[in-house]
């Protein structure tokens, strides 16, 4: 393969000449004879070497990026964040086939792991299991295998093993990955202590959470019916207070229904699952049952969760309000799925299910659930209507969102139509049906947040339904500042998505306070990424604040490495100054340079 060795030069010079590389760094104290990679000085003489290096070709410039990559990281301070990154680093090293100086890499993390001092012993299990889940993900899998068995407490072991199981039967080795798997799945079981309470009242039990995660495995393996039963064994587990829960219990039986493969399988969840109430666990089967044609069993499905699962209406805690949700929450996404494939009558008998608190249940929960808010209800009748547009049922699509008795709902419906009927092509047609039906609420109190929220939504729902402009006269008619803001935040990430991005920008930069801006610079910036427009997206980084343009300016570096244009990928990496972003920026442009 022919080198470029002119065209690098130009890269070392140009990097020499990028601001960040003038500003002093803080001197870290290195070995002898080992340059520091943030010196401007020593820089400098790490860029000509590699400008002259890059004669030999390109896989030797990868290699002295990898290099340059493994001085950075290890001058960074936090030793877990240094185990994390040269363990990433060697990982690259390995995909890029450089499997010997991975391999060496690689030995010297494990090390690193093992110098630890006393104080921060616990630490080492976790930074151990990482480190060998990356070895085995590098194809290094006896080596982890081996240093599993180094690990101290059975939890970490089985996490590991857990981890190793799948990677080895994504390599066609399913007989070994099982056999590794049920190990783990020994080692969980032998977890012993109570885990249920931290010192400070969350909730926590290590034993049932790798468990969740080896019941997700086990169905993938053609242990079905062995993951079945193990979620049924699996608890879920409540912080002291009973505000949070940690759903281990959920967690397996959601993962082994994503990897049914089949109707049975489907069918054998739910009639499993159906000795553990849990209304998010039932619904999922539910809307998996309708992507399979069964409408009728997601049907008794929805009945069973209206039933069954206790309604609280008394909303007195966060875990009263939690559950309500829940419950609430699980009869939509029935619902929306049913709509989605063409089934509304049945759709709308889940929405009947739906329980919708009374004005005066409403006023005695205001202060956990706030005044005025919609409801789960009414925001899936919204859906319906939107549905309903999308199969050119539109009459009946008005009419449902004509049933919604909350003038910020019903707008909402109006809209959701209008903007399928823009989706479709029909701009015109969506105009005129929003002159013809749409009836705007009018502009709340100040300190009405819950109904300034409200409006706020109905300006950012306005933008995909072709409305820029009215959706704009509203976010301008707020009185307070920080409705205004919010609402021109909304319109323009929405404009974002549809693809209007200088519009967007346009607006953006009117902003003032600088959380909103943020959040739209960083939507512009990435829908740049995603347009395979970096160039575009480091103008807009430049406008971020420091943190959020470190954390961008590392996606851009990536971006510019994928599309192979090395030097501007080095030019925006080298202006890093978080170390772990900027080791992992340069391997990652190491491992994109064309083989």
């Amino acid at each position: 393969m022919r080198s470029h060795p002119s065209i690098f030069c130009s890269i070392a010079l140009s990097l020499l000449l990028i601001p960040a590389i003038k500003t002093q760094a803080a001197v870290v104290s290195t070995p002898q004879n080992v340059l520091d990679p943030h010196h401007p000085a020593d820089v400098a003489k790490t860029l000509t070497d590699l400008g002259k290096m890059a004669a030999t070709g390109n896989a030797a410039l990868s290699l002295q990026l990898f290099n340059r990559a493994v001085k950075i990281a290890q001058t960074i301070e936090d030793t877990s964040s240094k185990i994390d990154v040269l363990s990433t680093i060697a990982l690259k090293l390995a995909q890029s086939g450089q499997t010997q100086k991975s391999k060496e890499l690689f030995e010297q993390v494990v090390q690193l792991t093992k110098r630890r001092n006393k104080d921060s012993l616990y630490e080492q299990d976790p930074a151990l299991r990482n480190v060998v889940i990356k070895l085995a993900q590098a194809g290094f899998t006896q080596r982890a295998l081996q240093l599993t068995k180094t690990i101290s407490a059975k939890y970490y072991q089985a996490e590991a093993l857990n981890a190793i199981a799948p990677i080895l039967a994504a390599k066609g080795q399913v007989e070994p990955a099982k056999k590794i798997l049920l190990e783990a799945l020994q080692k969980a079981r032998g977890i012993t202590g109570d885990y249920a309470y931290e010192s400070n009242g969350s909730c926590s039990n290590y034993k049932f959470e790798v468990m969740s995660k080896i019941a997700t495995n086990l169905s993938s393996f053609a242990q079905f019916e062995r993951a079945l039963q193990l979620a049924k064994s699996i608890e879920n587990c409540s912080s002291a207070s009973g505000e949070s829960t940690q759903d281990y219990q959920t967690w397996a039986f959601l993962g082994i229904l994503a990897n049914s493969a089949n109707l049975a399988q489907v069918k054998q969840t739910w009639t499993t699952a159906q000795t553990v109430k849990d209304a998010e666990v039932w619904s999922k089967i539910a809307v998996k049952l309708v992507e399979l044609g069964e409408t009728n069993l997601a049907l008794s499905a929805a009945s069973k969760i209206s039933k069954e699962i206790s309604s609280v209406t008394k909303i007195d805690s966060g875990s009263a309000l939690r559950n309500f949700g829940l419950k609430e929450t699980a009869l939509s996404n029935i619902a929306i799925k049913l709509a989605e494939v063409g089934k509304f009558e049945p759709a709308l008998q889940v929405v009947d299910k739906i329980y919708e608190m009374t004005e005066e249940e409403q006023k005695e929960n205001e202060n956990l659930i706030g005044r005025g808010r919609l409801s789960t209800k009414m925001l899936t009748l919204v859906e319906v209507s939107r549905q309903l547009a999308k199969a050119k049922q539109v009459d009946q699509g008005l009419k449902i969102a004509n049933s919604i008795g909350n003038e910020s709902g019903k707008a909402l419906g109006i809209i959701a139509i209008a903007q399928e009927l823009q989706k479709m092509g029909q701009g015109l047609q969506a105009q005129k049906f929003l002159d013809q039906n749409l009836r705007l609420p009018e502009m709340p109190q100040d300190n009405d947040s819950q109904a300034n929220q409200l409006i706020i939504d109905i300006a950012g729902a306005l933008v995909p339904a072709g409305q820029v402009e009215k959706a704009l006269q509203i976010a301008q008619s707020f009185k307070d500042d920080s409705n205004k803001q919010q609402a021109l935040t909304n319109i323009s990430t929405q404009l974002v998505e549809i693809g209007q991005v200088d519009r967007a920008l346009q607006i953006a930069k009117t902003l003032t306070f600088p959380g909103y801006k943020d959040q739209v610079f960083n939507a512009i910036a990435s829908k740049f990424i995603e347009l395979r427009q970096p160039d575009r997206a480091l103008q807009v980084a430049q406008l971020l604040e420091d943190d959020s343009k470190t954390n961008m300016l590392a996606n851009i570096a990536e971006s510019f490495a994928k599309l192979k244009q090395t030097q501007k990928a080095l030019q925006v990496a080298e202006t890093l100054t978080n170390k772990e972003l900027k080791a992992n920026a340069i391997a990652n442009i190491a491992a994109n340079i064309p083989k």
